[in-house]
């Protein structure tokens, strides 16, 4: 028989290609959308453009928290079968959703950054796990990211299956989705028409406030009806099974000889490093500076960076041994588990040695947010390693699984301690109990909306020095900050600085700042000549000396 006549069928991303001398390609079949699949898209859409509309252009605040409740439940709800959800996936959707309550309890970025980045892979983890079981191992585990990715290639099946003809429910949503898409454009091209005449325009601006805002919301809801078209794939190829896993690797593994001789060199540079450095790990633990070292921030700085590469390539060197070496009846060798396990040992040696440093480095001068976010980090660091030792002897210990739930727990609790808050609590207490001479008046309104309320307290401060120093920055908070239109007005009050406020809507609102406006507003009325002071001080030459009697 001919080989060129033999039909050979490859099924790749559910699109199926006929190899013949001359190839046919079959699309891939649409989805057999249901009433349930239909009210999914609904929800899917109305939390995509909410999403766009109050969360992510409205500085991720309580509309960003709403808009995740809405997707992650809308998501468990369609994906839920009887006895689907596990314990592991049920815990990854409520640490995903605690994650995004951060984005109403803190104002620091980092932590909304990361927040944003581990609630969102903890989602995912979640989502897999109601739709396609635990995954079980850190390969299978990665791979749920990998299956994810591959879903986008269902975006044309997902279109072609809403808008087909079959079922009339699925035709009604389809043209209805479709009529009001198309009317998009024209709206934009028609309203500036419109809005020559003056009436309409009045009506306009009554309800955007002004034509601009208007024409913003209106790109705000296409990026959110873009958005939904990825969420509600996802949704559909989670459902139906439509997406692609990593194949199983037929890799037999590297002889262990040449692991274990790599990793031995390694090992032995590392074993000279601790000789050469147990002065200094003494020094560490016992809280005092080595002889050569001048002051404490130079001590806890030195080698922090240093440190987190090589964290980070012990982490790699160690994962790499134990997936990529030749196993006997399926467990590692004893001698890549010696050098394994001194590697890993060593890195939380050195990352206890930061720590150590980084405590009498804040025993010394007090609490910033980036000392307290870089020794979380440390304590994510160190808790990964635990694992990866564990990983070493215990097959069952899952990496990823333990380093995404960490993560996720630590960036709740920053976000919950609010670290922005804590030290600037923590400063301001240290400063009336006259534990520190000075305060930083300046970090202290750089900390933004937590530290509003102590810059208040601030300005009332004996110290004629700090409250003419806070006064300037309070001058600056209420005339360009938290308020719109100000140099404008002759004086001000509470009332008038309520109608005058720049963040208004339940979509800016998170705790700190909602604090910030009562301190500011409950200033204004215990010192009302104080507005005097913030008309007449010009804060783009805050050098200027007024007198400090002026308020």
């Amino acid at each position: 028989m001919n080989e060129n006549n033999v039909l050979q069928t490859e099924t790749v991303q559910n699109e199926t290609y006929t190899d013949t001398q001359e190839q046919i390609y079959t699309p891939a079949p649409p989805f057999e959308l249901e009433k349930r699949d239909i009210i999914f898209t609904v929800c899917a859409l109305v939390a995509s453009v909410f999403t766009c509309l109050f969360g992510i252009f409205n500085g991720f605040n309580l509309g960003y928290f709403i808009s995740s409740l809405l997707l992650l439940v809308a998501f468990t709800v369609y994906l839920i079968k009887k006895k689907s959800l596990s314990l592991f996936s049920g815990l990854c959707i409520i640490l995903s959703l605690a994650n995004s309550v951060v984005f109403i309890t803190t104002t620091n970025a980092s932590v909304k950054l990361f927040g944003m980045i581990v609630g969102f892979l903890l989602a995912i983890l979640g989502i897999s796990g109601i739709a396609s079981g635990k995954a079980k191992g850190n390969r299978e585990t990665i791979g749920v990211f990998y299956s994810m990715t591959t879903t986008f290639g269902n975006v044309g099946v997902s279109l072609r299956s809403i808008f087909s003809n079959s079922g009339d429910n699925k035709k009604s949503i389809g043209k209805a989705l479709l009529g009001v898409a198309c009317a998009i454009p024209a709206l934009i091209i028609i309203v500036p028409l419109l809005a020559t005449d003056e009436a309409f325009r009045g009506m306009m601006n009554s309800i955007f406030n002004n034509l601009e805002n208007g024409f913003i919301i209106i790109l705000k809801v296409v990026v959110g009806v873009s958005l939904s078209i990825l969420v509600v794939t996802y949704g559909y190829s989670m459902k139906f099974g439509r997406f692609s896993k990593p194949k199983e690797s037929t890799f037999n593994g590297i002889d262990n000889v040449y692991i274990i001789s790599f990793l031995s060199v390694i090992a032995v540079c590392y074993l000279l490093y601790l000789f050469s450095q147990l002065a200094y790990f003494f020094s560490a633990f016992s809280g005092f500076l080595p002889d050569d070292t001048t002051t404490h921030s130079e001590y806890a700085r030195s080698g922090f960076f240093e440190m987190c590469i090589i964290a980070l390539i012990n982490f790699a060197l160690v994962l790499l041994s134990l997936l990529l070496s030749k196993k006997q009846k399926g467990n590692v060798c004893a001698g890549i588990k010696v050098v394994a396990t001194f590697i890993a040992l060593f890195t939380l040696i050195i990352i206890a040695t930061s720590i150590s440093k980084m405590v009498l480095y804040m025993s010394e001068y007090g609490m910033t947010v980036l000392r307290i976010t870089t020794s979380a980090f440390m304590v994510f660091l160190a808790i990964t390693f635990i694992a990866v030792v564990l990983r070493i002897f215990m097959q069952n210990i899952n990496i990823v699984k333990t380093s995404l739930v960490t993560a996720g727990v630590i960036v709740l609790l920053l976000g919950i301690v609010n670290v922005n808050s804590f030290c600037a609590g923590y400063n301001y207490d240290a400063y009336k109990a006259k534990s520190v001479q000075n305060i930083d008046v300046e970090a202290m309104y750089n900390l933004g909306d937590e530290g509003i309320p102590y810059l208040t307290k601030l300005a009332c401060s004996k110290d004629s020095e700090v409250a003419l120093e806070a006064q300037r920055y309070l001058a600056i908070v209420y005339t360009e900050d938290y308020f719109v239109d100000m140099y404008n007005l002759d004086d001000f009050d509470a009332k008038t600085l309520e109608k005058h406020q720049k963040y208004t809507g339940f979509s800016y609102f998170n705790i700190p700042r909602n604090r910030a406006y009562k301190a500011l507003y409950k200033f204004i009325e215990n010192n009302p000549q104080f507005d005097e002071y913030c008309l007449q001080y010009n804060s783009y030459y805050s050098d200027i000396d007024f007198e400090d009697d002026l308020w």
